[in-house]
């Protein structure tokens, strides 16, 4: 597979690949406090999906060099896409007019989330209520062991007679 020139057909064919491959450019740069940046790169998904509506395009069509079997179809599937997009168009339109694009049961799931949304303010409220009463029975245990701690002997007995004075009195009293 060697072209007149000696190069090998495949590698030149891998290196129009290499060459034709499109430079990735960054969705988005993240910059970080820390002076660190990011570069965000889309994935070959979104990358696809982007060219998608350009591939959507309608080409011209010149029905003036056309046989008459194509020009027939070509216009008969003209007709037939706008018909579909008119109705559809229509449809949508008539269907909000009669209210028929909100679902059945609307006003029951609206009327379970709002319970729902009542029962979670009711827990946070108890939440709330349950805390508050904790530190105000804290407070007040602390508030009370501050007020009625007195000293274990408040009252001291001070006596200045001298034992061996009762001692003497008892003696002469007994003699």
């Amino acid at each position: 597979m060697d072209n007149e020139k000696g190069v090998d057909v495949s590698t030149c064919l891998e290196m129009r690949d290499m060459s034709q491959k499109k430079v990735k450019v960054p969705r988005r740069t993240i910059y970080f406090a820390s002076g660190e940046t990011m570069e965000e790169f889309s994935t070959d998904e979104e990358e696809e999906e982007e060219e998608e509506p350009a591939r959507k395009d309608v080409l011209p069509v010149d029905t003036s060099k056309m046989t008459w079997g194509p020009y027939v179809w070509f216009q008969m599937w003209r007709m037939a896409t706008s018909t579909v997009s008119v109705c559809d168009y229509m449809g949508e339109r008539l269907a909000s007019l009669f209210g028929i694009t909100t679902p059945k049961y609307q006003y029951a799931i609206d009327e379970y989330y709002r319970i729902k949304k009542e029962e979670e303010e009711e827990e946070e409220e108890n939440r709330l209520a349950d805390e508050a009463e904790r530190q105000f029975e804290q407070s007040r245990k602390t508030s009370d062991s501050e007020t009625t701690q007195q000293p274990e002997s408040a009252f001291v007995n001070i006596n200045f007679d001298s034992d061996q004075s009762r001692d003497g009195q008892d003696a002469t009293n007994s003699n």
